[in-house]
């Protein structure tokens, strides 16, 4: 029987890596759209020292997709898009956030045949082994902690994480993935759905503790300021309620104060908040829409579940948040 050869995973610089990795995962929105919009953040600071990698060399590309640092070698084989192919973003200096996102053309199979499995299994561990054994010693906080978080991964990945590494994979959780296509929304009279004296704006600055405290996942103030967010103030110019689009596009930390639920705030703000980041209204944070959102939310939390549905979201599929001990990592 023939064997699949091993394979193995390329650095891209991160010119190279936005001049072709979008317009890869793009035909596969909206599946994609956490790494199609986290590999693009405007947070990607030269100075962060991000890794951008794929399952596919520059040199293996059609001269149509070749970043222009290779676009003069003619020695090309066929186009990645025609074979399975994985493509991995980590940013591990975000100690205590997400750091990595990666995600592989064979989940737009609905079923996976059991040669297609093996091929993803073996995508996962060349992934891993690669973030491990990648030195970047000019990126802040290197070295870097043993411990990978993983962030919005997709099911047929996080369960086969679970199987590879087993108690190497110290925390994980479930979300329903809830997806919407933001030409969906309808335009709402965002003033004329609130109280007299309550306005919204951008969250002010002196207020960010209150987003902090009241978020059940570990939030940095100093990334917060860069993300887009819209809230509401009530007459004393007190937030009580707010929303923010992630760094992987993802509708996040929308909050509304218990004194103020069911009055139908959450849905102001987030639609608001969507129909502002596509518009252009945070063009200043470097902002860019791919058409689509989606948002991640625990089984059972109706009242997230009600503000999706009354946007006109729906489930697309299921992910994890996950965290595996590279210091348990076998070969």
């Amino acid at each position: 029987m023939a064997t699949q050869p091993p394979i193995q995973f390329h650095r891209y610089t991160q010119s190279d890596a936005l001049q072709l990795f979008p317009a890869l995962l793009a035909p596969h929105l909206p599946l994609s759209n956490p790494i199609y919009n986290r590999l693009q953040s405007p947070l990607n600071t030269p100075s962060r020292h991000c890794l951008f990698a794929a399952s596919f060399p520059p040199e293996s590309l059609p001269s149509s997709l070749k970043p222009s640092s290779q676009e003069n070698n003619d020695n090309s084989p066929a186009s990645p898009s025609s074979e399975p192919f994985t493509i991995l973003f980590t940013d591990r200096s975000r100690t205590t956030e997400s750091q990595i996102w990666l995600f592989s053309s064979l989940l737009t199979h609905s079923t996976l045949t059991s040669s297609q499995t093996l091929t993803l299994k073996s995508q996962i561990k060349s992934a891993i082994s690669f973030i491990l054994t990648t030195a970047i010693p000019e990126a802040p906080g290197w070295p870097f902690s043993p411990i990978l978080r993983f962030a919005a991964v997709h099911e047929p990945i996080a369960k086969l994480i679970q199987q590879i590494y087993g108690d190497a994979v110290e925390y994980l959780t479930w979300w329903n993935v809830w997806v919407l296509s933001i030409h969906t929304l309808k335009p709402t009279a965002v003033r004329g759905s609130l109280p007299e004296g309550y306005t919204t704006s951008r969250v002010p600055e002196s207020q960010i503790h209150k987003v902090v405290s009241t978020s059940s996942i570990p939030r940095n103030p100093e990334t917060l300021k860069r993300q887009a967010n819209i809230c509401i103030l009530d007459p004393e110019k007190e937030m009580v309620a707010w929303a923010y689009i992630g760094v992987d596009g993802s509708l996040a930390t929308l909050y509304v104060e218990p004194a103020y639920r069911g009055m139908g705030f959450a849905k102001v703000v987030a639609r608001g908040l969507l129909r502002g980041a596509e518009g252009g209204m945070f063009a200043d944070l470097g902002v860019r829409g791919s058409g689509w959102c989606h948002a991640d939310v625990g089984e059972g939390n109706g009242g997230s579940e009600g503000v999706m549905g009354g946007l006109g979201a729906r489930v697309g599929w299921r992910c994890a948040y996950l965290r595996v001990n590279g210091e348990l990592v076998k070969d």
